[in-house]
């Protein structure tokens, strides 16, 4: 499995997008995540010479949410970590959004009246980036863990998957 390059590495995860119970190693994640950073950039830069406004990247972004989950979650796993902690970083972000949407709809008045709120969320939504870039970057665990078999040397448990 360590033998796949760097496209197979980017590819398997559009290829497990349902997939969020079993593990994946650093090499899965962090190529899928190079790989959709560049395809991003295409995509915006694609945008700009064209009229196509920002339609492109967010069809992308549509189209690669779940399997970024999924991959995020299974990276968690490998970790020994549930796929709750992702929550660590989408709350914040979501709160910090909505926040937004609403001071953009009320003219601004909602974050210059009160903008420790914001900053709180903004503060916790970098806060959960790190703990989750921390637990991404973090080596899995060696051999099976509650999520299954280790992704590197998935054949040293043939015995405990057919028993």
């Amino acid at each position: 499995m360590s033998q796949l390059s760097p496209v197979e590495w980017a590819i398997r995860p559009l290829t497990r997008y349902a997939d969020f119970k079993t593990r994946a190693p650093r090499a899965e994640y962090w190529w899928f995540y190079l790989a959709t950073l560049i395809a991003d950039r295409v995509l915006s830069f694609v945008e700009k010479q064209t009229s196509f406004g920002d339609s492109l990247s967010s069809l992308f972004a549509l189209a690669v949410m779940v399997p970024w989950v999924a991959v995020t979650v299974r990276r968690l796993h490998d970790t020994d970590r549930s796929g709750w902690w992702l929550l660590i970083f989408v709350i914040p972000f979501a709160g910090f959004v909505g926040l937004a949407v609403q001071s953009g709809f009320a003219g601004g008045d909602v974050i210059e009246d009160n903008p420790l709120p914001f900053f709180g969320l903004v503060a916790l939504t970098v806060i959960g980036g790190l703990a989750l870039f921390i637990f991404t970057v973090t080596q899995g665990t060696a051999g099976a863990n509650r999520f299954g078999p280790d992704p590197y040397r998935p054949d040293e448990h043939l015995e405990e998957i057919f028993a």
